[in-house]
């Protein structure tokens, strides 16, 4: 078996590619495959993603000086966490607007301010 990437002769056993570290791939392309590829390259769902949230609720400084200083293996990658977030936000924002309506109303003080915030380009 060759590498499809470099042309490489690669052994049996072999998960990676010696010469430019392709990854083998020896199964076909079904959707789960690519659900799973999915999960683990963009969403890296697993032990990080509950590290990084339970310390950017405890010590976000700690995080974001951590990142910056060059430690980032233990934390999950900031497009990934940034996605999380975002999805489950408007995932919240969906549930409160279809099963909670009054949630989002404006009390009446706030009413007869000039700005008056709009939700419905949201959606």
């Amino acid at each position: 078996m060759n590498c499809k990437n470099c042309e490489k002769q690669l052994l049996g056993a072999d998960s990676y590619c010696n010469q430019c570290g392709a990854k083998v791939i020896r199964q076909r392309l079904t959707l789960r495959n690519v659900g799973e590829e999915f999960v683990n390259i963009f969403l890296n769902v697993d032990n990080t993603f509950l590290k990084t949230f339970l310390q950017m609720l405890i010590n976000p400084h700690l995080v974001i000086l951590d990142y910056i200083s060059g430690i980032r293996k233990k934390y999950l990658n900031v497009i990934s966490y940034f996605t999380i977030a975002l999805t489950l936000a408007g995932l919240q924002l969906f549930i409160l607007r279809k099963f909670y309506p009054e949630a989002l109303a404006m009390p009446e003080f706030y009413q007869s301010a000039t700005v008056v915030m709009d939700l419905n380009w949201l959606f």
